[in-house]
């Protein structure tokens, strides 16, 4: 079975942190693969002024049509489609991955720290929580080619149960190309003040680390359709971590060249007042983040 081409769909705006995201999608998207540019030409709407009646769309539309056009022709790779839409640069790339298809990986760069940044509406915040798509955001220190890679592990109920959006992400890491090591990482905090023998505070006992480290080998069989191998051909490492699920992807950050995180796909004021693993995740992690549903 042949599988299908993955088309990258990256924000262009001029920044550093967009050159960013393009360099991540042409470094990881194969010969044949496609890698689409899209510059959104917002208009700003300021109340009172009258800003707007100033600008002349078709003019704005020449101009950001110029600046794709010259980026592209200074890359000369053949991979790369330019694009110009009119809107704000997250509802633009939402509704352009919906235009190009199923097998869209939209990539955005994000250059901000901590939950401020997300909540005051950057575009990375926009279209992960406004697309099916996968979602990565270039954030931290670009690393390319990407070739270790951590995937986080849930338990949606229980150690008997697995997280289909865990797995979701799992699958999509095992395909990416180019990729030779992927941790399968599962962390559960202990505080210090629990019952029972643990090595430390944050770390499990050696009976409950077993419990994980088998629910991450299932996770695995599963991932893999029973094979335990990676289509991509790479090494599959289980890892069990201390500490809470966010603190052990950060952490796995330092060290790999993408993170990819599986979401429930909450959204609103609600997962940003708890401080959900994706968002924490987001924000402070040291490289790239994949979010998959």
């Amino acid at each position: 079975m042949v599988a299908p081409m993955t088309t990258y769909l990256v924000g262009l705006d001029g920044s550093e942190h967009a050159r960013d995201a393009l360099a991540w999608a042409r470094a990881v998207a194969t010969e044949h693969e496609r890698v689409v540019v899209l510059h959104a030409s917002d208009v700003p709407v300021v109340t009172g002024l009258e800003i707007a009646a100033n600008v002349d769309p078709a003019e704005s539309d020449a101009v950001s049509r110029e600046f794709v056009a010259g980026t592209l022709g200074e890359l000369d790779d053949p991979r790369l489609d330019g694009r110009v839409m009119s809107g704000p640069p997250g509802e633009s790339l939402v509704a352009a991955a919906g235009q190009l298809g199923p097998d869209v990986v939209i990539v955005v760069g994000h250059g901000g720290s901590g939950k401020v940044s997300l909540l005051l509406g950057s575009t990375a915040h926009h279209v992960i929580h406004h697309t099916d798509h996968p979602v990565v955001v270039v954030r931290g220190e670009l690393r390319v080619p990407v070739r270790r890679v951590s995937v986080g592990i849930d338990e949606p109920g229980g150690h008997d149960e697995l997280d289909p959006h865990s797995l979701a992400a799992l699958r999509w890491a095992l395909r990416l190309p180019g990729v030779e090591h992927v941790e399968v990482a599962h962390a559960d905090f202990v505080p210090g003040v629990a019952a029972g023998p643990v090595r430390e505070p944050g770390l499990e006992s050696d009976d409950a680390t077993a419990v994980d480290d088998a629910q991450i080998r299932r996770a695995i069989d599963a991932a893999t359709d029973g094979t335990g191998t990676a289509p991509s051909g790479a090494a599959i490492v289980p890892v069990v971590a201390g500490g809470t699920g966010a603190f052990a992807l950060i952490e796995a950050s330092r060290e790999v060249d993408l993170v990819v995180v599986g979401t429930r796909g909450r959204s609103g004021f609600v997962e940003l007042i708890v401080g959900s693993t994706t968002l924490e995740v987001i924000a402070h992690a040291h490289c790239p983040v994949a979010v998959i549903r």
